[in-house]
């Protein structure tokens, strides 16, 4: 739609330029068939013009990397477009340009049915059709209606001129400008434009009708007799239109200089101006004047291929790979797959892509090489937790197995609090859930991590599950696809100060970790969906059993976010937060 709308903006742009030079320079000269081409011009031109747009060049200073690919992956969308609704201004534009079409084929259909219902009397090349539905002589194609109240010699003078217009083919002008008209409605000057074509008409057909009348008095008074009739249709060249002052000033004979055709070139700056306006520019890379690495690539170069995939293993297409300080690189293609040539043997590549950390690494040239990308914290420096207890007393117990979940034993009397992906669960759920689901789990027993967190519901215990990143649940196997990077970021309330201030209210240091001296950065990959809430957290680098469970349970508490967009709708976004624990 924004294609259509920007054709729309540049179509009125131009035939506004024509009206305008016209209304100013040339609307009173006497040229009226060189005027006629004009208008004509303008008309084509604001259909045809917009097409066309003009580029130029702009040089830069080489300070970017090129790259050579056959790949046509976008690197920063990570799913399928999301379509989005009409806007209301677009539904408003079809409303005006189906009302305009159907007033012209009403007018149209009622000219064509009087017609069948009076017939004609063909007169040389004009059809003469004689009705009292119409008080105003006109011309519709090759037909002339005339009110049977006209005396036979003005029904001889305006069958002199209205078979001008026929002659002329100024049917194949209105049927163009009213074309027009139904694309440009909303344009002021389309109807000026119109009225104009009309006008010059008149003059067309009163130039050439007054050499072939015996009296131009008579023809003069016809025109006066006819003056209080109304225009019937759009496609109709009217006897009366336009009937002014102006009109039978333009009758009389005046000798013009030639020179004065020569105004009409006064068009062509506007066609530069308007054509330098929707220029686009093509951005061009200059060579630089100064080669900051003098390495001959093919003297000792070697080939390197291998394949690049994402954080759970999947082919990763669109990462750019580059050779650490040269201009030289390429782009994986959509099986994550790359090849490089004339690599030197002493040089390092560098594989990056939008929303993961950029890996430099060295050249395997023997084999094909498998590159896994690792996630890069998304708008949120890492939240410090600082522990000051002397830690002492017997080691923690190993986190749970997730090869099979059955936990045992599980005192059905005092049992343990369940957590899934942050929400409460029984036993009976927990024994259904398919352990290919699961990302991991930590049973939690010190009370700094369970019942102050979590109340006296979690005396006994906690177990904390957490489920794939691609699954919204891993019970009801609903699965949903994710942006790792859109237009529109999700936004904690209040920024990322307040991310960080209501981070560090509300973490804690498990005294299980400060026991067994655990310390380290977390690493905490979750998903705010698109109705702004935070879920699917799972800890993608860990330290200890405890605190990873502890980063999840204060990712699952967040407050809802302002969710991310992608072309103005809200989708699901993948954000990684990194939480460091320390000790003193």
């Amino acid at each position: 739609m924004e294609s259509v709308g920007l054709y729309l903006l540049k179509s009125a742009v131009w035939l506004t330029g024509f009206a305008l030079v016209f209304l100013i320079v040339l609307r009173n000269e006497r040229y009226f068939r060189l005027n006629r081409i004009y208008l004509l011009s303008g008309i084509v031109a604001s259909i045809v013009f917009p097409f066309y747009t003009w580029h130029y060049a702009v040089v830069l200073p080489s300070v970017q990397v090129t790259f050579t690919t056959t790949s046509d992956f976008s690197a920063v969308a990570t799913t399928v477009p999301v379509s989005t609704p009409i806007p209301f201004y677009w539904w408003l534009y079809l409303v005006g340009m189906i009302g305009i079409a159907i007033r012209l084929v009403w007018q149209t259909g009622m000219v064509v049915r009087k017609l069948r219902k009076t017939g004609y009397v063909k007169t040389g090349s004009v059809k003469l059709v004689c009705t009292s539905e119409y008080a105003a002589s006109f011309s519709f194609f090759s037909f002339v209606f005339v009110n049977p109240s006209t005396s036979d010699i003005e029904t001889k003078e305006i069958v002199n001129h209205e078979r001008e217009h026929i002659i002329q083919k100024h049917w194949f002008d209105l049927l163009l400008v009213e074309l027009l008209c139904m694309l440009q409605w909303f344009n002021p000057f389309i109807w000026i434009y119109a009225r104009l074509i009309r006008q010059n008409h008149e003059y067309l057909a009163d130039e050439m009708a007054l050499q072939h009348t015996s009296n131009p008095a008579i023809y003069q008074a016809t025109l006066l007799n006819q003056m209080f009739g109304a225009p019937v249709i759009s496609l109709a060249n009217s006897f009366n239109y336009s009937l002014n002052k102006k009109r039978f000033k333009m009758m009389k004979k005046k000798i013009d200089s030639p020179f004065r055709k020569l105004r009409m070139l006064l068009v062509l700056p506007l066609v530069a101006m308007v054509f330098y306006a929707f220029a686009k520019p093509e951005y061009i890379t200059s060579a630089p004047a100064f080669p900051t690495d003098k390495v001959n690539v093919n003297a000792d170069g070697q080939k390197v291929k291998g394949k690049v995939v994402n954080p759970d293993g999947k082919p990763l297409g669109g990462t750019s790979v580059i050779i650490r300080g040269l201009t030289i690189g390429t782009v994986t293609d959509n099986n994550g797959e790359f090849e490089l040539k004339d690599v030197p043997k002493d040089r390092e590549l560098v594989f990056s892509y939008v929303g993961l950390e950029t890996a430099v690494i060295k050249p395997d040239f023997g084999n094909s090489m498998t590159v896994k990308m690792n996630p890069e914290a998304v708008g949120i420096d890492k939240v410090v937790v600082v522990g000051y207890v002397n830690p002492s007393g017997p080691p923690p117990p190993p986190p749970a197995s997730a090869d099979g979940i059955k936990i045992k034993p599980i005192d059905s009397q005092n049992p343990p609090l369940i957590l899934l992906d942050g929400a409460i669960i029984n036993k009976t759920k927990m024994d259904a859930i398919n352990p290919d689901d699961i990302e991991a789990m930590y049973v939690v027993k010190d009370k700094a991590s369970t019942t102050d967190l979590y109340g006296e519901k979690a005396k006994n215990g906690v177990i904390m599950i957490t489920t794939k990143i691609k699954q919204t649940s891993s019970i009801d196997k609903k699965t949903s696809k994710v942006y790792t990077v859109v237009e529109e970021m999700p936004e904690f309330p209040g920024g990322i100060n307040a991310l960080r201030e209501f981070i560090t209210r509300i973490i804690k240091y498990p005294l299980e970790a400060q026991k067994a001296n655990a310390q380290g950065t977390v690493i905490v990959n979750f998903v705010v969906n698109s109705n702004g809430k935070g879920e699917r957290a799972k800890v993608v680098r860990g330290v200890h059993p405890a605190l990873d469970a502890e980063a999840i349970r204060v990712v699952n508490s967040l407050p809802d976010w302002k969710p991310g967009k992608q072309r103005g709708t809200a989708v699901d976004v993948v954000y990684t937060m990194p939480i460091e624990f320390n000790l003193q």
